[in-house]
């Protein structure tokens, strides 16, 4: 009790020093502190003296009663001479303790079974330790997800199986957009918690570009004098990749181009001829499965109506157009804030879309407005040139910077069909290429 009350006394001390300033009242504090750690230092002491010793005694080991066991006699083998047989040294002579129901001695050599206990040498048995064997442990796939559950049911398996066969870190299957330039996460399948899960992302530059569909693409070195790590936009954090394959997919029944993107952490394994081909199977696979979702051939858990390309819109623009005598021009129209009002999720991109388009139906009157993407619109126009610019230019007005709804414009870019444009990627081409210009500029792009 002396010393919690010393204890007491020094912290009032130190609080009556704080308040009246006193430099003395620190020192009494701490001897008063030292004071009761001493006597709590004797204290222990002295409780540590009065416990006794005590050691614990080994239980002496009761002697084995060897008449219990059925021995009467123990006597040491005497060793053979030289001189004697094997026969002789095996016979055995009964002592005169040996119980009278004991069968008499042989002159053969008694089986093993018959022999006395006490002539049955004991067997030294030496534990055998085996080898340590270590498991090799699986790798653990952290993200498995899809952006529909079509892709989940089919494409999920068909990129594990992939993973699995060329040792990959990860594998995913990405869509590309062209304006601006974005990459959605179709189908991720990785063993790194950072990989998207699913969204989108935006890219300064392209991952792949100039080279044709389903022939893989191998980058040998990530990172300095090699594939730009900036690139891999599919993680939210940056990962240390050592190599990345490639392969475009570019489905019959979709506009878009996509890509089968894999990656490992190893120095190599993914230049072997032999993952090329595997690669290159397994992206037709791909190819095929999104065409056949596409023709409504899986499963329709999505409930999504089918979209017709607009490759075909595009074509069926151009034929109409030549047939009739008609010019044509498509303007391709992107709302430049469209992503910042959908990024913090509180507003719906659907609704958001629907109230783009009615308004571009109000203003390019009798035009076809079609969906050309994510808050990217196309629209067929069939008026004459002379009118041309000042047609784009109204569609430009009519979304200023300030508005309450769709805040930010547009951007506009427009072609205009001639001899050059023999199919529809050759237009959707020109008018892809106006748009990025306009949305560099600010300005709305005539192209001819």
């Amino acid at each position: 009790m002396l010393r919690v009350l010393f204890i007491i006394l020094a912290v009032v001390s130190i609080a009556l020093a704080i308040v009246l300033g006193r430099p003395l009242l620190y020192l009494l504090a701490l001897v008063l502190l030292i004071s009761a750690g001493f006597m709590l230092t004797l204290n222990m002491r002295r409780r540590h003296r009065d416990v006794p010793e005590t050691f614990m005694q080994a239980p002496e080991q009761p002697e084995e009663d060897l008449s219990a066991l059925g021995i009467l006699d123990i006597k040491p083998v005497e060793v053979a001479s030289s001189g004697a047989s094997e026969k002789d040294s095996a016979q055995t002579v009964p002592t005169e303790e040996t119980p009278a129901a004991s069968p008499p001695a042989s002159t053969t050599k008694a089986p093993r079974d018959n022999q006395p206990e006490d002539r049955v040498p004991e067997a030294v048995v030496t534990p055998v330790v085996g080898k340590a064997r270590t498991k090799t442990p699986r790798p653990r796939v952290m993200v498995s997800e899809a952006s529909t559950p079509s892709h989940a049911d089919v494409l999920i398996p068909c990129l594990r199986s992939l993973r699995a066969s060329v040792d990959a870190y990860t594998v995913c299957l990405l869509r590309q957009q062209d304006v601006p330039l974005r990459y959605n996460v179709e189908v991720m399948v990785s063993q790194n918690s950072y990989a998207r899960s699913g969204g989108n992302y935006t890219a300064k530059e392209p991952m792949l570009s100039g080279h044709r569909a389903l022939v893989p693409v191998v980058y040998p070195r990530v990172g300095p004098n090699g594939f730009p790590k900036s690139k891999l936009g599919y993680y939210h954090e940056p990962i240390n990749i050592r190599q990345v394959a490639m392969v475009p997919v570019l489905p019959k029944k979709h506009e878009n181009l996509f890509l089968l993107v894999v990656d490992t952490m190893n120095d190599d394994g993914l230049e072997a001829a032999s993952v090329r081909v595997l690669l290159e199977q397994y992206a037709r696979l791909v190819s095929t499965i999104l065409d056949t979702e596409a023709e409504g051939g899986l499963a329709d858990l999505d409930a999504v109506p089918s979209v017709k390309p607009r490759r075909e819109i595009i074509a069926d623009e151009m034929e109409r157009a030549r047939e009739d005598s008609h010019p044509l021009s498509l303007a391709l129209v992107f709302l430049n804030q469209g992503e910042a009002l959908t990024g913090d999720g509180s507003t719906d991109v659907t609704k958001l879309e629907d109230r783009f388009s009615n308004r571009l139906k109000n203003v390019a009157v009798d035009a076809r407005v079609e969906r050309f993407g994510e808050l990217t619109y196309g629209i067929f126009y069939h008026g004459a040139y002379d009118g041309l610019a000042r047609w784009a230019s109204g569609i430009q007005d009519a979304f200023p910077q300030e508005d309450d709804l769709l805040s930010g414009g547009v951007s506009v870019g427009v072609v205009v069909m001639n001899e050059r444009h023999q199919a529809a990627d050759e237009l959707r081409s020109d008018a892809t290429a106006a748009l990025q210009k306009a949305f560099q500029s600010g300005e709305c792009i005539i192209v001819e």
